[in-house]
Order: C-alpha cells, then sequence, then structure tokens
C-alpha cells in the first residue's frame, strides 16, 4: 500500500471509481498500488506516440492535455486538476504497439499517481461478470458524454466557447471572491486561444467586450467572473434533445450577454475546435 499522504485528487479518484461501480476492495488494490510522480511546471508529463503503458492520475495541481496537429499547431482538449485522469487514450502504432493520443504537460507544479496498465487489467480479470458489466455502461456513457461535449462545441460561435468555457473554469477551480468567483489557474490568452480553438488577438477581443459588459473583470492574469453575470453560476452539461431529466444549463446572449434557455448546447472545459468560426 503507498504510503503517501492523500490528497484531495486522491479522494476525488476513489470517488470516481466507486461512482463507476467498482467494489471498494479493487479501489483499495488498485489506488493503493501507484507511484507518485512530481513534475516541475511546463514539463512534459508524456508525448503524443509514446508508449501508453500507464494511466496517470492528477493528484495535485494542473495539466494541459493537448491534441497535435499536423501543421504544428495543437488544440488544448483539457485542463485537468485534482481527481482527474489522463493518458487512458491511445492508439495501435505502426509497430502494434499502444501509444498515447495526445500529450500532457505541467501548466502548474503538480503530483500525478501513474498506474500501469498490467495492474489495472490485472484487477479487471478479478472482477465478477456483473461488475464489469456495471464498469462498461459506466466507461460507455464516460466515453459518450465527451463526444457529445466535442460534438456540440463545433456548433458554437467564439463567443459563446469563451463564456462557457470560462463557466466551466470557474466551476472547477474557482473560488468566492467579493465580486463574483475568482478563476485560480493563470490562463494566458494564447492557453485560452487554445482552449476554443481560436487566435489570441480574437480572444483579446471577446475578452474587452465582456468586460465591457460586465461579464469579467481582470486581476493580473486571473479572471473573475462577475456576481450576476450569469458565468458565476456552475454550469452543466446538456443531454441529448428530448432529455427532461436534468435541468437545462442557460445560454449566453451574444449581443448583451445576458442569460437564456437553451435547447442544444454544451458548456465547455474543452476545445474541438474549428478555428473559422463563426462570432456572432
Amino acid at each position: 500500500m503507498n504510503a503517501q499522504p492523500t490528497m484531495p485528487g486522491q479522494t476525488r479518484l476513489l470517488e470516481l471509481l466507486e461512482q463507476w461501480g467498482l467494489p471498494k476492495e479493487a479501489i483499495a488494490g488498485l489506488v493503493g498500488r501507484h507511484t507518485l510522480v512530481r513534475y516541475p511546471k511546463r514539463s512534459p508529463l508524456f508525448l503524443q506516440g509514446s508508449p501508453a503503458d500507464v494511466a496517470f492520475a492528477v493528484f495535485n495541481g494542473l495539466v494541459k492535455v493537448y491534441c497535435p496537429g499536423a501543421d504544428g499547431n495543437r488544440i488544448l482538449v483539457h485542463l485537468a486538476g485534482p481527481g482527474d485522469l489522463i493518458g487512458y487514450a491511445d492508439f495501435i502504432d505502426g509497430n502494434r504497439q499502444r501509444s498515447q493520443m495526445f500529450e500532457a504537460h505541467a501548466l502548474t507544479s503538480c503530483s500525478v499517481a501513474l498506474f500501469t496498465r498490467q495492474h489495472v487489467l490485472k484487477m479487471l480479470k478479478g472482477l465478477d461478470q456483473g461488475v464489469l458489466l456495471r464498469l462498461l455502461e459506466s466507461l460507455n456513457g464516460f466515453w459518450s458524454s465527451l463526444v457529445h461535449r466535442y460534438a456540440v462545441f463545433l456548433s458554437m460561435s467564439l463567443r459563446e466557447r469563451l463564456q462557457l468555457t470560462l463557466a466551466d473554469l470557474g466551476a472547477r477551480f474557482g473560488v468566492n471572491d467579493a465580486r463574483g468567483v475568482l478563476l485560480t489557474p493563470e490562463l494566458a490568452q494564447e492557453e485560452l486561444a487554445e482552449m476554443i480553438g481560436s487566435s489570441r488577438p480574437m480572444v483579446s477581443k471577446l475578452l474587452s467586450e465582456m468586460a465591457e459588459r460586465s461579464l469579467i473583470a481582470c486581476q493580473g492574469r486571473r479572471y473573475i467572473l462577475l456576481r450576476g453575470a450569469g458565468l458565476d453560476a456552475a454550469p452543466q452539461w446538456l443531454l441529448p434533445a428530448g432529455s427532461k431529466s436534468r435541468r437545462e444549463p442557460p445560454d449566453f446572449d451574444g449581443d448583451n450577454g445576458a442569460m437564456r434557455p437553451r435547447t442544444n448546447g454544451m458548456n465547455g472545459g474543452f476545445a474541438a475546435g474549428q478555428r473559422a468560426a463563426n462570432v456572432h
């Protein structure tokens, strides 16, 4: 059993695995056999094409997960925080080996738990059929929600992407401030541009417009989602059209920044970016 002290990310990971239907004994056996690695700020955790023989769980700090493009550009597909799993997406390379689909870099100094594929497979082989079926259903729901996020994100204007991305970051990494919700990560405009599939000048323009409409305020390289403007409300992902089992999240009026009911949309911490998306 790993003797490292419990971190918030470890607690959240335990809760996630339990939600997926894994027995507590299996969870303890899996999480208790990890290697904790500390990465300095800006250092790579893994690169695209590197061996996918381990999975990663962020215990402390923030990690940027990128999708590199053939033209040298890259899209920031996920900003992972404590409790998030990364490094599980892989592909079979030309040598018939499993390789990493994306690449990851430390945004801050971080502590990350490494789990070997061999140990994960050994744990899964010891589970009974009913537990495996519940786990398969949970993983199918997890992957389906990711596909839905990317698909709907493509239909959004750049303004909607940025507003919903900031709202999502506020829900995940924000702290209460006298004026609203302060985003704790220090994100450069280039990083926000990578998250919405845009250019830095366009992000600068959109942020200026949002500040003029009293949606946000800047505090150095941090942003405050001003209270009552709508961005400080915790967002929710919409289920596909026709589902009535969940309260719908708000939408943003591109003309005046006000909230309005939405029938088909999503909030974003992911970029599934089309750089040619229209700005309404």
